[in-house]
């Protein structure tokens, strides 16, 4: 086990973790962890950071993302749901979480696309985060939200929520019952990926020793625990192979977010 401090940054859908990290340029003892945030701020213009000023040091592993609603909604499959947004879009109000132009965006928006539906045409919704969103979900506030899991399954578990589709491509172990969109007939699938990454300059043994680190965290049995509570999908790439992750990850967000009028 590694000795760590842990220094939180928070802000900016992690743009402060991000640039404190790309400070210290060749000191391997700072590391962050990043989602898609570090390419989607860049893209919209909320963070000049680019991950080229970062040197990616592995993946290790996503976190689905649900579309939820309250347990009496009328909407009882995700076909119900997406008949609705079908006839009428903006009838429909969906939280997706704190930031628009993000994975929780992306995934609704997929999955419009993939509806053959304008994904423009929705009404979107954010507020200071996923609690907020499952407090207005509950409290009937809104028709749906659409986030990381995490936030759904203690309550699709309670019998509060009922979770329509997961943008994996296989059921989560944690939540069997939970369908996914593609199964549904529905291709969006939409990873919620973290890496980490760690400040430019940083030598090959500094990375090497990283990679290591990070290979052996993933295959410990305390990670497969953490993984399998939080309905987490195991993955490990190392260094290259998350640098070609983001490049292809960067590619798609800009896409998706040029034909949702967000990027800059």
């Amino acid at each position: 086990m590694l000795d760590a401090v842990v220094t939180n940054k928070v802000g900016g859908g992690g743009s402060l973790a991000y640039t404190y990290v790309s400070q210290k340029t060749g000191d391997a003892h700072h590391i962050a962890i990043a989602q898609a945030g570090l390419n989607t701020n860049h893209i919209t213009g909320r963070s000049p950071l680019h991950y080229s000023d970062l040197t990616p040091l592995a993946f290790v592993g996503s976190e689905p993302v649900a579309l939820a609603v309250r347990a009496d909604s009328p909407y009882r499959t995700l076909k119900d749901f997406v008949e609705q947004m079908r006839k009428d879009p903006a009838s429909l109000s969906i939280s997706v979480g704190s930031t628009r132009g993000a994975i929780n965006h992306f995934t609704i928006a997929r999955l419009a696309k993939a509806a053959g539906m304008d994904p423009r045409q929705l009404k979107i919704l954010v507020f200071g985060g996923g609690a907020e969103s499952v407090t207005n979900l509950l409290g009937g506030h809104i028709d749906a939200m659409v986030q990381a899991v995490n936030n759904a399954i203690p309550h699709h578990k309670a019998g509060k929520m009922r979770i329509l589709g997961l943008s994996t491509a296989k059921r989560s172990p944690g939540i069997p019952d939970a369908p996914t969109f593609r199964e549904q007939g529905f291709d969006a699938v939409m990873e919620g990926w973290t890496i980490f990454v760690g400040p430019r300059g940083m030598s090959p043994a500094q990375v090497a020793y990283w990679e290591s680190t990070f290979q052996k965290t993933v295959n410990h049995d305390l990670w497969k625990q953490y993984l399998e509570a939080n309905s987490w999908e195991w993955g490990y790439r190392n260094s290259h192979e998350t640098l070609a992750y983001l490049k292809k990850d960067y590619e798609q967000s800009k896409a998706l977010l040029t034909e949702l009028g967000l990027a800059k």
